[in-house]
Formats: C-alpha cells, structure tokens, sequence
C-alpha cells in the first residue's frame, strides 16, 4: 500500500490522530484483512468514511488530493459500518454525508445540487468491485437512488452541504446483517468534468471536510423493534475523510450531536 511505510517519516500536514488511523488501517490489513475482517471480541457498532475503496480494503484512504488538472477523473467515496448487533429483515439503507469546506461559500466546483455550476456530478451506486474487505449486503441485487445535495445543511453555514443516498435491496428478499462483519453502504461517486479548461467551475483546490454522519436501517415494516439508528464514528475518527490534505475545514463543525428521536429522523425528509 502506497501510503503505509514502516519508519517514514510523519505524514506532512496530517494531524496525529490521522496517522494513528492510518496506523490502524494499514494494522488491519496486514493481518491478512482481504475477505472477511475476523469478528473482534466484542462487536462495535461504527461508521467509515474512505477515498478510493472501502475502509478495509487495500488502497483505501482518509485523504484524497487531486491536481485539479484534468476533467476525465472518477472520485470515489465509498461509506461503509458495523454493526454492534445482528439486524433482520433489512430492506434499505439512508446514508447521510456532510460537507464542511474551508471557504467562507461553499465553492462553485462543490456545487453538486441541481442550481449549481456542476450539476450532475454526483451519483451514487453499489458497485464494489471484486475485493472483499466489505461485504455488500444486497449480495449483487443493491440498486442506489440518485443522492440528494443541499447547500447549507446541516447547521446553515454558506460553506457547508448535505449529501442524502438511498440504496435497498429487493422488499421481497429482507436481509439480514452480522454483527462481526464490516459491510459497504454506498459508493457515492464524483466526476470531474467543469474541473479546468473553458467552462471550469472555481474552487477545486481548497480543503474540505466531509463527514459521514449517520446510517439509518430501514426494516420491513412492522419488524419488531423497528428500523436501526447508526451514528457512532469508527475508530479514530473513521467517518471523517479530507478533500486536498487536513487542517483547513473543521470536521467538528457538521456531526451530528445527540437529540431525540424525532429529530434524528428529521435529518432524512
């Protein structure tokens, strides 16, 4: 992996908890992590938040830079949980992602919602690829919805942004999940056309922050207990992932705080 190497030197501009996860993925996958993660003695309920491929696998990345220098690249963000207890009868997943930005206005490169300079930019779908280090839990029949973006949500700054994605299985086929087994949600999926060149939309090289703030599992209505709330962060600060290096925006900022269920439903309408 191009971004572990035993006795380098820190990382320059990554902050100390970044590189102990880091640390931590790179340990996880030198233990032979390629399929199925082994079951941890107790099971933990958590969200991750990675560039290029699921937290547990090979080549993935809480870091994504890019030169700004072409309109033919593919960025990939691929949010994947655990959970602490197996859930039954699962027939859909709503994912939540928040975008706090550097700027004081969100950019116009990052304006991916339907008014914005790169409308269209943003899709979402289930498709994986071949390595193992999630599972998906629709076992290839996952379809995803077009994602929702929404410029100053979640607390109403001009620099911050919500992305919304739906993905289920089919209703007739209910799922259910383990509580020792890493899986994939979504991958949400940028294309970076308007990047350069005549037409381009400014602000491509700023720092942003994006946040994976919650997971909510839907169930087959009427399953007792009703759908899953997932909002813990995977450790180290697993749900956070940085556009062009850490330190500019403030992560802290977008997460989701505590509040009553009620609430925490309002984040999905």
């Amino acid at each position: 992996m191009r971004w572990f190497t035993t006795g380098a030197a820190p990382l320059r501009g990554v902050a100390p908890s970044r590189l102990a996860r880091l640390a931590w993925i790179a340990l996880v996958l030198s233990a032979g992590v390629l399929a199925v993660v082994p079951a941890p003695a107790r099971a933990a309920e958590g969200l991750f938040l990675t560039w290029n491929a699921c937290a547990f696998e090979p080549g993935a990345s809480p870091v994504r830079a890019f030169a700004c220098d072409t309109n033919e690249d593919t960025l990939r963000l691929h949010v994947a949980f655990t959970l602490g207890q197996p859930v039954d009868n699962v027939i859909g997943l709503e994912v939540v992602v928040d975008i706090q930005h550097e700027s004081a206005v969100l950019p116009d490169w990052w304006r991916l919602d339907p008014a914005g300079c790169r409308a269209g930019a943003l899709r979402a779908d289930v498709q994986f690829g071949a390595v193992a280090g999630c599972a998906d839990p629709w076992a290839g029949d996952g379809v995803a919805g077009f994602p929702s973006f929404t410029v100053t949500l979640p607390r109403g700054g001009a620099n911050q942004a919500r992305i919304k994605s739906g993905v289920g299985g089919l209703p007739s086929a209910p799922r259910t999940l383990a509580a020792d087994t890493p899986y994939h949600a979504v991958r949400l999926v940028i294309v970076a056309n308007q990047t350069t060149a005549t037409g381009a939309c400014a602000g491509c090289l700023p720092r942003a922050c994006l946040v994976l703030n919650s997971i909510w599992i839907k169930r087959t209505p009427g399953a007792p207990g009703g759908d899953v709330f997932i909002s813990t962060p995977g450790p180290l600060e697993a749900n956070w992932a940085a556009w062009q290096g850490t330190g500019g925006a403030d992560c802290t900022l977008v997460p989701v705080r505590r509040q009553t269920w009620g609430a925490v439903k309002s984040l999905y309408r």
